[in-house]
């Protein structure tokens, strides 16, 4: 072998380069995973919930069975057929859709519940820069709306209940009464 013939190139070794635009392995893998990831999602999901997304018959039969097993190897086994079941859908869009749809309600949901606590902690006055009557004020202003007796009652008891160290009752029905009002 000379070094001339080291130097050239194996005859079609780039046209064998050249033809091969499929995925690689890798990407292949990711999405096999990523379709397993949306069917262990989907199981996790509570059957009411489950029952508005897009689902063929027997996919929410693979979801049944998964659930029915618990753990170990059957379970990773039932898992990977619902994948595969998943996998033979020719769009996966819409129920990925509906699953983001359902996460983002979520979403919203813990920010409106964590702006009900702001606003009750602050009424209650947990807030250093501001009393618990400038905070009713405040929270007067933004929801016009709001029961101005109810809250004002709440208030006052919910902070006579912490003076005197009993149970938060009135601060609980004080959340409920934030959160409710729109």
């Amino acid at each position: 072998m000379t070094s001339q013939d080291a130097q050239d190139p194996i005859d079609g070794a780039d046209e064998a380069f050249e033809g091969d635009d499929g995925p690689s392995r890798s990407a292949r893998k990711r999405e096999a995973d990523a379709v397993r990831e949306l069917g262990r999602r989907l199981a996790e999901l509570a059957p009411s919930v489950r029952a508005t997304i897009p689902l063929d018959e027997d996919v929410r039969d693979a979801i049944d069975q998964l659930n029915a097993i618990r753990r170990g190897s059957a379970h990773k086994r039932q898992l990977s057929y619902l994948a595969k079941r998943l996998r033979s859908k020719d769009d996966l869009e819409p129920i990925e859709a509906a699953l983001a749809e359902l996460d983002r309600a979520a979403r919203v949901g813990h920010a409106q519940h964590h702006r009900s606590e702001a606003w009750r902690d602050r009424l209650l006055g947990d807030d250093s820069a501001e009393s618990p009557a400038e905070a009713l004020t405040a929270y007067l202003e933004t929801h016009p709306d709001a029961d101005r007796q109810r809250l004002r009652q709440l208030q006052k008891k919910a902070l006579t209940e912490r003076a005197a160290g009993k149970p938060p009752s009135a601060a609980r029905e004080l959340f409920r009464l934030v959160r409710d009002t729109p």
